[in-house]
């Protein structure tokens, strides 16, 4: 939904009332004061033998007051402070108790007859922004005009006996005149800056000060009194709101004063001095409504072009304008296509020498496009464009195209395209070369473990036999040994291939507890001819894990906790359980382990430099086991090395059953 630049204001303005705190005392204080010494004035300009006033100037602060304060409960206050003070006034300037309570309760309801007119149409945002804001205004003065007349007139025929319709039409017109001029300063919207200068303004407000001073200087009884009018329209046309709603009062005033002291076109013999009266206030009333409805008026005006200028910046600035064409096209009665409006990037995309005149692909694309509701895309020479149109209202013959260049975005997407196949054919022939690399080390693997047992098997028998020497057993030894070492890097190997393509999430249940005595028992030989202190700790129950898993890789835990911790060292196996998991902590007393090799630590055949200089044997593959086989029964595996030294790995298994 796209806002007017009238309802854009009105939000601001509500949410400025909102954010407003309570009127000030000094304000009320001032609006007493004033309203009082208005009332007593107005009393004392009625007309000999007169029960109502000529002007009535406290109606406009009144409502005026009303209009200003934030609430219901300050709003009550106000016409509370209305009705006492303009009673209170009208018995001080001499009139009778009874007949000054009545234009008390008269003016109140005057007040309160405006301000709920004009809460139905804007609430305590109502502004005069507009034409139809400043009509809204108009009536709502009019039937507080109407309300006023009627009780002053009632009051004044039940009271003193006074006439009622003359009375009536004679207090609406100077109520209405007052409303008029007063009332508008609490309806007046945000600044909005005009092109006049201080030196027009000054030209203007003297041209209308000689042209009031001809109409109505004293004496002076000819009928000019339109002439004021082209001067305010002047105003109205190129002056702030403000400034021509206070000239509208000060004007105003001049007019009823010199009106008073007997001059302009009011001034005739066969009228006496009230009918005087009332026809000066009947035209003070045409006057100001006149002044408030151009002004509003020319404010919507000023309010939309700066709207409309402020798209336009839009539309065509730097970053719009370089992405997106915009025309306007023309339809005309021959059946052809002229563009009257279009950005410079538009006018680079449309064809070079057409001028103003539109035909071609590009113009049949945007009939389609106005037809269909669609956007459609125009691929031509180098360029491919998305044209979409959409119609103007109330110009049937003409309508909207936006233009945009999405080669480069094409060109862009296909190659994304590109990139994202290679990848995938990538992908594919790096899984395809990992399958082939691990079904020949597990292949190679089988092929060399029957070999190998036999060397092993014979090197045991030789290593028995009476028939070697010593020299010869020492040789038969370093095959065993060494066949031995490739005997376990098969096993590695074998073990790692197995993992390729096993599924996860075994069911088989493995006794963490069991397991972990096993494998201490058997590296126990080990680790007590390096004095090493080999314990366990805590209890963990069944895991949900393959049985064999299980047990390679506490063996390679423990195996390497006890090859890298020194004589004298301590390893220690910590099991413990919680509803869901099973947690060992192998932790050892070694060199532990640099933040470089702990990153690296479970890459296949990745061993630490420091290892390969002090010849320590290993294949690199333990860790890398280890993780194959945790990640395959669900669970997870890490390695630290605390400040104190030394090397943590903490493996997590599913537990089977929860705890008792």
């Amino acid at each position: 939904m796209t806002l007017s630049p009238a309802d854009v204001a009105l939000a601001d303005d509500q949410e400025t009332d909102r954010s407003r705190g309570a009127f000030p005392w000094w304000g009320w204080l001032l609006a007493v004061v004033l309203i009082f010494a208005a009332s007593v004035l107005g009393v004392r300009l009625a007309p000999p033998g007169s029960d109502v006033a000529i002007w009535w100037p406290a109606a406009g602060l009144s409502v005026l007051l009303v209009i200003l304060v934030r609430d219901r409960k300050e709003r009550a206050a106000a016409l509370a402070a209305i009705f006492v003070v303009t009673a209170l006034a009208n018995a001080v300037a001499g009139r009778p108790v009874l007949l000054s309570s009545a234009f008390g309760l008269a003016n109140t309801v005057e007040a309160l007859v405006v301000f709920a007119v004009l809460a139905r149409w804007g609430g305590q945002g109502f502004r005069l922004r507009d034409l139809d804001s400043a009509l809204r205004f108009t009536v709502a003065v009019l039937a507080g005009a109407v309300a006023i007349g009627v009780l002053a007139a009632a009051g004044v025929a039940v009271v003193v006996g006074g006439a009622f319709f003359p009375t009536a039409v004679f207090v609406a017109a100077s109520h209405a005149a007052a409303v008029y001029m007063i009332a508008s300063f609490g309806l007046l919207p945000p600044a909005i800056p005009v092109r006049a200068t201080v030196v027009e303004m000054v030209v203007q407000c003297v041209a209308l000060a000689v042209v009031i001073v001809l109409v109505f200087h004293p004496g002076t009884n000819l009928p000019l009194a339109f002439l004021p009018y082209p001067v305010l329209s002047w105003a109205a046309f190129r002056f702030p709101i403000r400034v021509v709603v206070t000239e509208t009062l000060l004007a105003s005033m001049a007019m009823l004063a010199l009106t008073i002291a007997g001059g302009g076109p009011f001034t005739v013999a066969t009228l006496d001095f009230t009918q005087r009266a009332a026809l000066g206030e009947t035209f003070l009333v045409t006057f100001a409504g006149f002044a408030i409805v151009l002004t509003a008026a020319q404010y919507e005006l000023r309010a939309t072009t700066r709207q409309l200028l402020a798209t336009t910046r839009l539309l065509t600035g730097s970053a719009v304008e370089a992405s997106v064409g915009l025309l306007i096209a023309e339809r005309n009665r021959a059946g052809g296509m002229h563009v009257i409006w279009s950005n410079p990037t538009a006018a680079a995309l449309l064809p070079a020498g057409s001028g103003r005149r539109w035909e071609g692909e590009l113009a049949d694309a945007a009939e389609s496009a106005l037809a269909d509701g669609t956007p459609i895309t125009v691929a031509g020479g180098s360029r491919t464009l998305t044209v979409a149109a959409n119609g103007i209202p109330d110009e049937p013959d003409r309508f909207a195209v936006q233009l945009v260049d999405v080669t480069d975005t094409l060109r862009m997407q296909a190659a994304t395209l590109a990139a994202e196949r290679e990848q995938e054919a990538a992908r594919t022939t790096r899984i395809d070369l990992e399958r082939q690399r691990e079904d020949f080390v597990a292949t190679t693997s089988h092929e060399l473990r029957t070999p190998i047992t036999s060397i092993v098997g014979f090197c045991e028998l030789l290593a028995e036999s009476d028939a070697l020497g010593d020299q010869e057993k020492a040789w038969v030894e370093v095959i065993d040994r060494n066949a031995v070492r490739l005997s376990s890097l098969v096993e590695d190997l074998l073990t790692l291939g197995a993992t390729v393509g096993r599924p996860g999430g075994a069911l088989a249940e493995a006794d963490v507890d069991d397991q972990i005595r096993d494998v201490v028992s058997a590296s126990s030989v080990i680790a007590a001819k390096k004095h090493i202190d080999l314990s366990t700790h805590g209890h963990a129950g069944t895991a949900r894990a393959e049985p064999a898993d299980v047990a390679r890789i506490l063996t390679n835990l423990v195996a390497n906790a006890v090859k890298f911790t020194p004589e004298g060292g301590r390893v220690t196996v910590t099991s413990s359980a919680d509803e869901a998991t099973i947690t060992v902590v192998v932790a050892d007393t070694g060199p532990g382990m640099s933040e470089e090799i702990l990153a690296h630590a479970f890459d296949r055949f990745y061993r630490a430099p420091g290892m390969q200089k002090a010849a320590v044997p290993g294949t690199g593959l333990g860790l890398a086991i280890v993780a194959e086989l945790v990640e395959r029964n669900g669970g997870s595996v890490r390695l630290d090395s605390p400040a104190t030294g030394g090397t943590r790995a903490t493996i997590e298994l599913p537990r089977s059953t929860p705890p008792a």
